[in-house]
């Protein structure tokens, strides 16, 4: 396996979603890992990354790559795997491309978590509550329409990413491991991220703004 650490740099508020409101008062509640922290889940950095990747070929930004003879055809499905709807589920072919949960350093998680510190008096003032509502045409608010959600603060984050070969499928299992010794797939992906610049729900409302880079894991 080959790793890298993603780093997020948010320059904004942002809101990842939990699925879980505040009653009356806030209508979305920040994902936040077992600590209590603000969380990405891996699940979204993936999607987003996917995306990137597939508006680089569309723009033929991936042209100059090549990649060992097998299945996979492009560096997308090789890195993430089939396209969702496009092949029956016993059909479809695993990514060799794996992202954790981007979460605060360590160093300041492990403060922030620890009982014995001012950390968890602290975590409070790592969210704020944000309400809009939709205004008329008479300049007035609209009736039922106020939305409260949860927000977190400029920060960085850190998602561990990792190169397998995970293939059972023996003749896609050569091309991924012959892609990880041949192929810079780093590279590539890593020229991809200026295509993503937020994250997180409700990014055309100026939510989210975010720097993405790679580096060795430290």
């Amino acid at each position: 396996m080959s790793t890298k650490t993603l780093t997020v740099q948010l320059h904004g508020y942002w809101h990842c979603g939990s699925g879980h409101s505040a009653g009356t008062h806030l209508d979305a509640l920040t994902a936040r890992d077992r600590d209590g922290l603000p969380v990405i889940p891996g699940r979204h950095l993936k999607g987003l990354l996917r995306h990137a990747m597939r508006c680089a070929g569309t723009w033929n930004w991936l042209d100059g790559i090549s990649l060992p003879d097998g299945p996979a055809e492009n560096v997308e499905e090789l890195l993430f795997g089939s396209r969702s709807g496009q092949e029956a589920r016993s059909a479809t072919r695993p990514g060799m491309l794996r992202v954790d949960d981007a979460t605060l350093p360590e160093a300041e998680r492990a403060f922030l978590a620890h009982p014995d510190t001012d950390g968890p008096q602290l975590r409070p003032f790592l969210f704020r509550d944000v309400h809009r509502t939709a205004i008329n045409r008479q300049g007035s608010a609209s009736d039922k329409t106020l939305r409260g959600t949860e927000v977190a603060l400029p920060m960085q984050l850190q998602a561990p990413l990792g190169l397998e070969v995970t293939s059972l499928e023996e003749e896609l299992r050569r091309q991924q491991e012959r892609a990880l010794d041949e192929a810079d797939l780093w590279r590539t992906l890593e020229g991809v991220l200026p295509l993503i610049s937020a994250v997180g729900a409700e990014r055309n409302r100026g939510l989210g703004e975010a720097e993405l880079s790679l580096r060795d894991p430290s």
